[in-house]
């Protein structure tokens, strides 16, 4: 009997703290939506550094920035792929994610530049059209 009280406890625990992500997750993305469309570049950085940050390698490689496009599609009700890796030669280099989502009757498109560190690692740099 202890046993399945502590069962179903593990459970509700389980279920309660699913729920509470899911709702985090909805709120996170509508605040990327939101700053995407209001190119609040600030935001567009913490919320990018955040999916960052849950990837199993941040370093700066192309099998990463397609997971980083990966997470967020899969995290938010949006359109992201990588469009090039280390394609604009600037110093350092940047690699690019188009974004696009429907927001009402128009769809919102723009582009996110990543850059890297000096540990090699990920960095927001830009949003732009």
């Amino acid at each position: 009997m202890r046993y399945l009280t502590i069962l179903l406890l593990a459970a509700l625990m389980l279920s309660l703290n699913t729920g509470c992500k899911k709702d985090s997750d909805e709120a996170t993305c509508q605040q990327f939506k939101n700053s995407i469309i209001s190119s609040d570049k600030e935001q567009v950085k913490t919320i990018i550094s955040q999916f960052i940050a849950t990837l199993p390698s941040s370093n700066y490689t192309q099998q990463n920035l397609d997971a980083l496009a990966n997470s967020v599609q899969q995290h938010c009700t949006m359109n992201a792929s990588a469009l090039c890796f280390d394609c604009i030669q600037t110093l350092p280099s940047q690699s690019e994610i188009r974004i696009s989502f429907m927001n009402g009757a128009t769809t919102v498109e723009k582009t996110i530049d990543i850059s890297y560190n000096s540990n090699n690692k990920m960095i927001f740099y830009n949003l732009h059209d």
